[in-house]
């Protein structure tokens, strides 16, 4: 592959994960997404892993090569150079405010205005290299000088990688690997709701029955191994009683169980069926808060204490436990 075309094809794929923020940036505005904050999280994580080294990349491969042999690219390659510096301000207020609103001190308008504004910066910006780069590199390259530039490219993107992790102990924290988990349970949630409100019935109660079922053994896991471990540590912050978790993984039970029974008592015939599904969309709010709720106290306090506290095979416990709760698949 030409240099030429490796830029082209990243700033493709660039392009489609760009797209997929609609969905992000819907939950953000409407408040419906369960764990918006954790998914903008993920976003922040993969422009600062993906898009900053791409960045990073251009400054120091292409544009040297290009400002060295081609004597009117100057005036280009600088209003290049300053949207990198823009987009990578942007990037690290993006971090930060991932943060923020993971612990709930940013809201979701805060966050909405800035994947805006970072997600239109960057489209804009590839858009204009796309029309500029390609001939100019053109004017200047060789085959020996594309495999040159190829080769420190690949070498600049590898240095740039985290190192490859031990397959045979965990690759995450706890606490990010339970956000994983939690994030899949915000995707069946909407699942089934779509499906829903669109009177899918059959489709929905497929969906009602992965999200449910995963959502116990998931909680099983953490009563039958995460919680003990979690009350030997002892001397709990204020909101992270044991008893706590233990009420809120009873409530969400019976929420579980109130909500499938209403589900189940749905008729595809009825003439209300969309009067009675509206009529239900309260209750899952209020179970959507319920679960929101325990999800941060989880991510803030729970498994934040035991990755500081607990010892090495406590965590590779927990960790297989909450592993083996989940359908194959399930976490990615």
């Amino acid at each position: 592959m030409s240099l030429i075309a490796k830029l082209r094809d990243d700033h493709e794929r660039l392009r489609k994960r760009l797209a997929d923020w609609d969905d992000l940036l819907v939950e953000l505005e409407s408040g419906v997404g369960t764990f918006a904050a954790l998914r903008l999280r993920d976003e922040a994580n993969w422009v600062h892993s993906e898009v900053l080294p791409h960045l990073e990349a251009e400054e120091a491969v292409i544009f040297p090569a290009l400002s060295g042999r081609v004597s009117d690219a100057l005036p280009t390659l600088q209003r290049f150079s300053n949207d990198h510096a823009q987009l990578r301000d942007l990037i690290g207020q993006l971090s930060e405010l991932a943060w923020k609103r993971q612990l709930g001190a940013a809201t979701n308008a805060q966050a909405q205005e800035l994947l805006k504004t970072f997600h239109w910066r960057l489209l804009d910006h590839l858009a204009r290299e796309d029309g500029a780069l390609p001939p100019l590199l053109m004017q200047t390259l060789n085959a020996d000088k594309d495999a040159e530039l190829m080769r420190r490219w690949h070498e600049k993107i590898a240095c740039a990688q985290p190192p490859v992790p031990d397959p045979q102990s965990p690759t995450i924290t706890l606490t990010d690997l339970n956000g994983s988990i939690h994030a899949r349970f915000d995707e069946l949630l909407l699942r089934h709701l779509e499906a829903l409100t669109a009177l899918d019935l059959d489709a929905a109660k497929s969906w009602w029955r992965k999200f449910a079922d995963a959502l116990m053994a998931h909680a099983r896991a953490e009563d039958n191994v995460a919680l003990p471990i979690y009350e030997r540590i002892g001397n709990f912050p204020k909101g992270g009683h044991p008893s706590l978790f233990d009420a809120e993984h009873k409530g969400i039970e019976r929420m579980l169980r109130s909500l499938g029974q209403r589900l189940d008592n749905l008729s595809p015939n009825a003439p209300s069926l969309r009067r009675r599904i509206v009529v239900n969309l309260d209750r899952y709010m209020l179970f959507h808060h319920l679960i929101e709720h325990h999800t941060l106290r989880e991510q803030n306090i729970f498994y934040p204490i035991l990755d500081e506290h607990a010892d090495a095979d406590a965590k590779e416990q927990i960790y297989s436990a909450l592993q083996a709760a989940m359908p194959s698949g399930f976490v990615g």
